[in-house]
C-alpha cells in the first residue's frame, strides 16, 4: 500500500469517519449514493467500471459540494478488485450497486449474454464481498448492501438473466446474513421496483437476437419494448428515494434484512403475501398483449405507407 494512501487512511482511523465502497457509480443510484454518503460525512470511495464514465459522477459531486474518490473498478475482475481492496481496507461498508440488464425472450438471449449479467450482477457481488469481508471479520464490524430488484422477487418477462441474477443475490443476502450475524457484519438486501435510471434507459441492451424475426417471441419482444417505452419507464419513481434509503441503512444499528422499495415492488410483494401472484402474472400478460398488438398495428400502418410511396414513385 502506497505512502498516501497509508496516510489517508489513518486519518480515516483517528477521525472516526467511516469508509464507504460503492459500485456502480457511473449514474442512478450509485452516483445518488456516493454523494449523499459524501455530504453525510462518509469517506466515499465510488468506483466506476469505465472510467470515461465518470464525468457525470464529477459534476454532480461538484456541484453538491461534496468530495469522493473516484475509482476504477470492474467487478468481473479479480485482479481489479485486489487492487482496490488492498488500496483501501479495512472498508466500513460495502454497497454491491454494480448490474446492468440485457432486454430480449430467454430464447433470443444467448448463452455468452446471459452469463455477462451473472458475472457482473450476482457473481461480481459475491467477489467484491468475499475480498471485503475478512477485514470486517477482523474489526468485527461492518455493514452490506446488496442492491438487488423486485424482478428478483416477482421475475422479469424479457428479462429473465436479470431477474435470476437478482433472485440470486438476494438468496445470497439472505443465507450471509446468518453466516457473519456472529461477527457483528449487518446485512441488507435493496429491492427497488422500476425507477428513472439509466440501466432502464440510455444504458439499457437489447440481446443480440432481439430483432430476430424468425424467433417466436420476435412479436413479443417488439411488445414489451413498447410497454417499456410508453408506460412503465414514463411512470417509474425517481432514484433519489432508493439513494435516500441506502444512507439511512448505512446509520441503521441493526438493519432489516429486505427493504422493497416503490409503490410498485410493494404492491406486487403484497399481492404475493395475499396469494394474488395468478392475478399479478395476468394483468402483466394482459398488457404484454395489448402494446404487442399495439406494436404490430403500427408496423402494418409503416409498411402500408412504404408501399404507397412505392407505387406514386
Amino acid at each position: 500500500m502506497d505512502t498516501k494512501m497509508d496516510t489517508k487512511t489513518e486519518q480515516t482511523e483517528q477521525t472516526g469517519q467511516k469508509r464507504v465502497l460503492i459500485t456502480g457509480c457511473s449514474s442512478g443510484f450509485g452516483l445518488l449514493t456516493a454523494v449523499r454518503a459524501a455530504l453525510a460525512g462518509y469517506d466515499v470511495i465510488a468506483t466506476i467500471r469505465n472510467p470515461a464514465k465518470s464525468e457525470g459522477l464529477r459534476s454532480a459531486l461538484n456541484r453538491a459540494g461534496a468530495r469522493a474518490t473516484i475509482e476504477a473498478l470492474d467487478v468481473t475482475d479479480e485482479r481489479s478488485i485486489g487492487v482496490i481492496v488492498e488500496k483501501y481496507s479495512p472498508v466500513d461498508i460495502l454497497v454491491n450497486n454494480a448490474g446492468f440488464l440485457i432486454m430480449g425472450s430467454f430464447l433470443d438471449i444467448s448463452h455468452a449474454e446471459s452469463r455477462g449479467v451473472l458475472e457482473t450482477n450476482y457473481f461480481g457481488a459475491v467477489r467484491l464481498t468475499r475480498a471485503v469481508v475478512p477485514a470486517m471479520i477482523q474489526r468485527r464490524s461492518g455493514i452490506i448492501i446488496n442492491v438487488a430488484s423486485l424482478a428478483g422477487i416477482v421475475g422479469h418477462p424479457f428479462n429473465a438473466a436479470y431477474a435470476a441474477s437478482k433472485g440470486a443475490l438476494i438468496g445470497f443476502s439472505q443465507s450471509i446474513r446468518l453466516e457473519l450475524a456472529p461477527f457483528n457484519i449487518k446485512v441488507a438486501c435493496v429491492e427497488p421496483g422500476y425507477h428513472k435510471t439509466e440501466i432502464i434507459g440510455v444504458n439499457a441492451n437489447l440481446c443480440e437476437n432481439f430483432y430476430d424475426r424468425s424467433s417466436p417471441t420476435f412479436e413479443y419482444n417488439r411488445g414489451f419494448l413498447r410497454l417499456m417505452m410508453d408506460r412503465i419507464i414514463p411512470r417509474a419513481a425517481p432514484p433519489e428515494a432508493v439513494a435516500d434509503k441506502i444512507l439511512r441503512i448505512m446509520r441503521t444499528e441493526n438493519p432489516k434484512t429486505h427493504y422493497v422499495i416503490g409503490r410498485d415492488a410493494r404492491f406486487a410483494k403484497a399481492s404475493l403475501w395475499l396469494g394474488l401472484g395468478s392475478w399479478l402474472e395476468k394483468k402483466v400478460i394482459d398488457k404484454l398483449s395489448t402494446a404487442t398488438r399495439r406494436e404490430n398495428r403500427k408496423e402494418l400502418a409503416r409498411k402500408t405507407k412504404r408501399s404507397r410511396k412505392t407505387a406514386g414513385d
